[in-house]
């Protein structure tokens, strides 16, 4: 119930006692059965605050605020807000909470949102670093950078020296000496085009090949919209969580979703090195598999299903492989087939002489044996299994066929197409609730260029410098050394994604480069990659850091010239208040993000925008404007227009299930209110009413035509409804991926078409795999998306350090061994770096693994070389990059060593000092 609600009953609202107490003190009155001069009184009188009044008296409004994190959740944040200031926050109670209309509540993350948009680390107005100058070489002083103090200079200044320092090392240098670490920067694009990463990140080896296969890019996510839809999660007899923690990596109402499927009496599995928050809440049990050996424990479960098919039958699907699938036997081998090979026959061991028993894995993957056939039989073709992972299990050396292998299992049993059943990544927005979107939000460009990730795009100028794309695993290597090969970009093609190929794509290439300038805007790379060290020697060797940013990161303090950036809370949509404006920061032109599946957000500003923050438009037409060229010829429309396209074209399904209608009602008024252009449009909801209620949610019933099923209309015909793939069908022969990844010839042996094991991290980690003798760093460590942050966004606040502290988690056993307890500081190390975390021992991790959760700040002590803030991409460097794809991300694949420390004990990071600057 809401607090402003009217209607709200004096015992109600009294109910709570100190909440009673407390209102009381407030209003001058005295609760039944209270005495004035009770302590309880005087006590709750001397911590009572304005807000609380004025919340109660309805003297500002709650506004609906954007959560601009990408962990997925989507969830609902409300601010109250007088005078222009935030006094309070909470989440969705505006309706009853039902399964078939859910509240969508926020996570902790959310939470705290106003700690992290008025934090201390605000960057206020532009910054230069005190001693550096334009001119690059000695005026740079670039062995000072993250060393010394800052200060404040006009927003004229910020932009001349960024323009034209930018101008010179263009005429000087060309394009290729400019790498843009952000989003986009546009404006780079009209005097050439610039370097930029590529890199799986997220998806790990997920991007290459499902859609070669015959999956899916769903909302420019691999393997996503082709889970079934949330109301289905209880048809399944058995949920697998494959490599997956939602309760830390989409909080919010996914593991709300997964937990009435438990209820209604679906079983859960968890797949993985530790057993998580998630399998915990949900009672899963818990299938142990050593990180990054997936390949392994999957093709042992191959074997079993095919042996225990012969001895009881009724295990493996046979009409669906021959109906839907290629190349799992040699009945069904598809006519692109280059070799007579079939992943049956590998996996009994005919090519190689080793069949993929389950003796053979549990050596690699750890799983007992008994784990791997129990496994094994819930995959049978006559039980309802949903199998979803999250890209996790494929950040690792050693995952390339993981992705081809994960489908391979769903398919022999059948896994796909009905309720109950579905194989799928469940990840951001999909997150446990997948298909078809319900409401869904126009294009801010109204029909721009799809720039990737299925972003639209409101750039005019686009990035024509060719093999402009450097491998992200290797980038601060490759800038050091002055040399890169490029590959293409591996999300910015056509139906393969643009990993190059024999026709049509460019051939690998290699460049010599002298990289002078690194651009930035609303990320936080050197913060967020590997190999940090290095990444630091390559910003002291620039000629100019520029940083678009609104808080003061790694990244900011590493930099020369800071352009304050607003967030997604500021802006101003009230013409009586001034000039329009709404925040158009990096991931905030993700229009796909602002929705789920049932409901979208539409988020407005609830503040002006603090200090001299200025949007990040605006930073760029105004350095164009000092090379001569105008605002056209970088934007095709402006905010307002963009931010008013995505509200006018927004489309809400209708009850049949098929067709879309428009959403919202617009009138004439409206848009001359916003100055923009449009027509008038009749709809569901008002304009006034979608920006206060703040967001459009679909209700379901059990009986409605909403449901989704992934790959139903597949299963059902799959000659008239083929896949994207060669042979329209699902391809465990898929020669398309074994000659796109092959004819880069970066790996050391070729592929097979089919998915097969390949050396693991594990393996790596012995000096002799043969003798079992360990080496120099024998623990593999991974990096959990910790419900902290969503990356390394919103770390700064203090609640969520004190409930989250960010430790190192080590298995009782390895912990035991080096005589560590919870609550010790430990130094973890390898060749790349050291940090320092308090242990937090667990008898729910796999011995010969520990886990640092990722995004941490890095506090490095130039002395020691160690990060006391524990930055995990301090340990991992380019030697985790992918055997076969050097745009992927195999950061999960770090060795490290670990001992107890022998310094001063670390303090909780809640108590660390915020990052700050000197100001002249």
């Amino acid at each position: 119930m809401a607090l402003l609600d009217k209607a709200i009953g004096r015992r109600n609202f009294l109910k709570g006692g100190a909440a009673a107490i407390a209102v009381a003190g407030l209003s001058g009155c005295v609760p039944d059965g209270k005495d004035a001069s009770d302590p309880a009184v005087e006590s709750a009188k001397a911590h009572a605050v304005e807000s609380d009044a004025a919340i109660v008296n309805g003297e500002g409004e709650w506004v609906t605020v954007d959560c601009w994190g990408n962990c997925g959740g989507r969830c609902i944040n409300r601010v109250f807000v007088k005078d222009g200031v935030v006094l309070r926050q909470k989440t969705d109670d505006m309706k009853e909470d039902t399964v078939e209309t859910p509240q969508q509540r926020s996570c902790p993350r959310g939470h705290q949102m106003r700690q992290h948009v008025f934090n201390a680390n605000r960057i206020k107005y532009p910054m230069k670093r005190k001693s550096w100058q334009p001119g690059g070489g000695e005026n740079s002083h670039g062995d000072l950078r993250g060393e010394e103090g800052w200060q404040r200079i006009s927003w004229d200044e910020a932009l001349d020296y960024v323009a034209q320092e930018l101008k010179r090392v263009y005429d000087e240098y060309g394009p290729r000496s400019v790498v843009c670490m952000g989003t986009d920067w546009p404006v780079l694009n009209l005097l050439g085009g610039r370097l930029q990463w590529n890199g799986t990140e997220s998806y790990g080896n997920w991007y290459n090949a499902p859609v070669r296969m015959g999956g899916n890019i769903g909302n420019g996510l691999p393997d996503c919209l082709v889970g079934n839809d949330r109301m289905d999660l209880k048809n399944a007899d058995t949920i697998v969580f494959y490599g997956m923690n939602p309760a830390w990596h989409s909080a919010g109402n996914p593991m709300y979703y997964y937990r009435l499927a438990k209820e209604a009496g679906t079983e859960f599995v968890y797949v993985g090195p530790e057993y998580n928050v998630s399998a915990s809440v949900l009672e899963a049990r818990w299938v142990r598999v050593r990180p990054g050996t997936d390949t392994a424990f999957l093709l042992a479960v191959a074997y079993e299903m095919i042996r225990l098919d012969d001895e009881q039958g009724n295990i493996i699907d046979w009409d669906f492989l021959h109906r839907c699938t290629v190349g799992f036997d040699a009945e069904s081998m598809p006519a692109e087939a280059v070799i007579n090979e079939n992943f049956q026959a590998y996996v009994l061991g005919e090519y190689d002489g080793v069949p993929k028993t389950r003796e053979w894995a549990t050596e690699i993957c750890g799983t007992p044996v008994e784990d791997i056939t129990w496994y094994a039989g819930q995959m049978r073709k006559t039980r309802d299994v949903m199998l979803l992972h999250n890209y996790a299990p494929s950040r690792y050396r050693g995952s390339t066929d993981l992705p081809q292998l994960f489908l391979t299992v769903a398919c022999m049993g059948g896994h796909l197409g009905r309720s109950g059943n579905a194989v799928a990544a469940t990840f951001s927005i999909e997150s446990a609730n997948s298909g078809t979107k319900l409401v869904k939000l126009g294009d801010p460009a109204i029909g721009g260029v799809k720039i990737g990730a299925g972003v639209a795009s409101v750039v005019v100028p686009k990035n024509t410098l060719e093999y402009s794309e450097l491998p992200k695993p290797t980038i601060w290597k490759d800038m050091d050394e002055g040399h890169y090969t490029g590959y293409g970009d591996y999300r910015n093609g056509a139906l393969d994604n643009g990993w190059v190929k024999k026709d049509g794509y460019l051939p690998p290439k290699e460049f010599d480069f002298d990289p002078k300038i690194i651009v930035n805007d609303y990320h936080n790379p050197l913060q967020a990659t590997e190999d940090v060290n290095r990444g630091i020697k390559v910003f002291k060797k620039m000629d100019m850091v520029v940083n678009i940013e609104y808080r003061f990161t790694l990244t900011s303090q590493y930099a020369d010239i800071l352009l304050p950036c607003f967030t997604a809370w500021e802006g101003n949509l009230d013409p009586d208040k001034g000039e329009l404006q709404v925040a158009t920061n990096g991931i905030m032109r993700l229009s796909r993000a602002q929705c789920n599946r049932d409901y979208a957000l539409f988020s407005r500003p609830a503040v002006q925008p603090l200090f001299e923050s200025k949007n990040e438009s605006w930073i760029y037409v105004e350095i164009a404007k000092r090379w001569g060229f105008k605002e056209s010829d970088v934007f095709s429309v402006s905010d307002m227009q963009s931010y008013f396209n995505r509200i006018a074209g927004a489309e809400v399904m209708d009850d049949d299930g098929v067709t879309y209608k428009t959403l919202v009602t617009i009138s004439q008024e409206d848009i001359d209110a916003w100055g923009v252009e449009g027509e008038p449009q009749q709809g569901v909801i008002s304009l006034k009413d979608v920006l206060e209620q703040g967001y459009y949610q679909v209700p379901r019933t059990k009986d409605d035509n909403h449901g989704f099923y992934g790959y139903e209309d597949f299963v059902k015909d799959p000659e008239e409804n083929p896949r994207s793939s060669a042979s329209g069908k699902l391809e465990i022969y898929c020669q398309s991926k074994a000659d796109a990844i092959n004819w880069l010839g970066f790996g050391s042996e070729e592929v097979k078409p089919y998915p097969t094991f390949h050396t693991t991290t594990y393996q790596e980690s012995f000096a002799n795999w043969e003798r079992k003798e360990k080496g120099a760093y024998p623990f593999i460590m991974y990096q959990p998306h910790y419900l902290r942050r969503a990356h390394t966004c919103f770390d700064e606040g203090v609640w969520i350090r004190e409930a989250w502290p960010n430790p190192v988690y080590i298995s009782a056993e390895d912990a035991a061994a080096k005589g560590i307890e919870t609550g010790d500081t430990v130094l973890i190390h390898n060749d790349a770096g050291k940090i320092v975390r308090i242990a937090s021992v667990l008898n729910t991790l796999m011995p010969g693994c520990i886990a640092v959760p990722h995004g941490s700040r890095t506090y490095l002590d130039p002395e020691t070389g160690i990060d006391f803030g524990g930055n995990e991409n301090m340990l991992v460097d380019h030697k985790t990059q992918d055997d076969f794809m050097p745009q992927c991300d195999g950061y999960n694949s770090c060795l490290v060593d670990f001992e107890k420390y022998n310094g001063k004990p670390l303090a909780a990071d809640c108590q660390f000092e915020p990052v700050l600057w000197t100001e002249e």
